[in-house]
C-alpha cells in the first residue's frame, strides 16, 4: 500500500449542464403588454387644435376690435373729403356673400377701396392704402386734373397733363367749350381707350401755348374747338371769332409763329381785310400761307376767288 493513493478519477462524466446557472422557464403564454391608445389623443389634439383656428379666425374677421374706424384721406385738392370718406364708410358697412363685414382690418384691400372712390369721382386715382392695426386705414391719393377735352367720333373723354385719357365726359363738345374747356376734336374719329395715355404731353403744352398765342399775343378770340387729323398729328386748327381759321403745326416755336403773324398782320391782313379771310396756314416751317373766302360782286353774282399767296 503506498503511502499516497492515487486521485480516483470522478466515475462520472460531468454533465454539459453542470455548473451553468439555473433558469426558471415558465410554460404558461406570456401576456402580452397593453399599448397606449394614441387614437383618441390625436383626435384630441386636432379637435383642440381646429377650434383654436376657429376662435382666432372668429377675432381676426368678425371681432368690433378690428373694424376700420378711423379712415384718413391725403392727396385730393377740390374733391371734398367728407364725401370720399362716406363713400368709404358705406364700402365697409357692408358684406362679402351676405357674412363677411367689408370693414375687417384683415379684409380691406386696396381693389375695393379704389373702387368705391372711383364712385365719388374719375379724377381720383389710389396711389396707396397703409393699415395700421387695429382699426385705422390711410388712403393716398392721386386728384387729376383736366387739361384738355378730347372729343372722337360724337364722344368726349378728360384728359390730364401727361395725355392720360382717365374718364368720359357726359357733356358735349358745345358745352365743354362754354364751360371754358380747351376742347380738341379728333377728325379721324378714332376710338378711345380710357386709362390708357393717348395723346402726347408736348403736343398738349403746344394746344395751350396756341391758345395763348391768339388770345394775349393777338388779341383775338377762339370760337369754339380745335380740330386736328388725328392723334399722332402735330397739327390743329383753330377757329377765331373774326371768322377764319388758324392752321398751326407744333414744329412753328410760339414766339416764331407770334412775329411771323403780327407782321402779316401789319403789312397785309388789317382788321378790315381779315374780315374775308378764310384761313391762315402756318404748317410749313419757314413759310405762312393764307387765303380768302369767295366775294360776290355785282347784281350777277359772279364769285372771283383770290389765289392762295405764300410769304417766304
Amino acid at each position: 500500500m503506498s503511502l499516497f493513493s492515487k486521485k480516483q478519477k470522478n466515475k462520472f462524466a460531468e454533465k454539459s449542464w453542470q455548473g451553468r446557472q439555473s433558469r426558471v422557464v415558465s410554460l404558461k403564454p406570456r401576456k402580452k403588454e397593453k399599448k397606449p391608445k394614441k387614437g383618441f389623443s390625436r383626435f384630441l389634439f386636432w379637435l383642440l387644435f381646429l377650434a383654436f383656428l376657429g376662435i382666432c379666425a372668429y377675432l381676426m374677421i368678425f371681432s368690433p376690435f378690428i373694424e376700420i374706424s378711423s379712415i384718413s384721406i391725403e392727396g385730393n385738392r377740390e374733391i371734398s373729403s367728407i364725401e370720399i370718406k362716406n363713400s368709404l364708410e358705406n364700402l365697409f358697412s357692408e358684406k362679402y356673400f351676405g357674412v363677411f363685414p367689408k370693414g375687417s382690418f384683415f379684409l380691406v384691400n386696396q381693389k375695393g377701396i379704389s373702387g368705391a372712390i372711383r364712385n365719388v369721382s374719375n379724377r381720383l386715382q389710389v396711389i396707396s392704402v397703409e393699415k395700421r392695426f387695429p382699426a385705422s386705414v390711410k388712403v393716398k391719393l392721386n386728384e387729376l386734373k383736366a387739361e384738355i377735352a378730347w372729343c372722337s367720333g360724337g364722344v368726349c373723354y378728360f384728359v390730364d397733363k401727361g395725355g392720360l385719357v382717365y374718364a368720359g365726359s357726359n357733356m358735349s363738345e358745345e358745352d365743354l367749350c362754354n364751360s371754358g374747356f380747351l376742347v380738341l376734336v379728333d377728325d379721324s374719329a378714332q376710338p378711345v381707350d380710357k386709362g390708357k395715355k393717348m395723346i402726347d404731353s408736348d403736343f398738349i403744352q403746344f394746344l395751350e401755348d396756341t391758345a395763348k398765342l391768339v388770345i394775349d399775343d393777338l388779341g383775338l378770340q377762339i370760337a369754339g374747338s380745335f380740330h386736328t387729323p388725328g392723334e399722332s398729328s402735330s397739327e390743329a386748327s383753330v377757329p377765331v371769332a373774326e371768322g377764319w381759321i388758324l392752321k398751326i403745326s407744333s414744329e412753328y416755336p410760339k414766339n416764331e409763329a407770334k412775329k411771323i403773324i403780327q407782321t402779316l398782320f401789319e403789312r397785309d391782313l388789317n382788321e378790315e381785310t381779315r374780315k374775308n379771310l378764310e384761313y391762315l396756314d402756318l404748317t410749313v416751317k419757314n413759310k405762312i400761307y393764307y387765303k380768302f373766302r369767295s366775294e360776290e360782286s355785282g347784281d350777277d353774282e359772279k364769285t372771283e376767288d383770290q389765289s392762295e399767296k405764300a410769304k417766304g
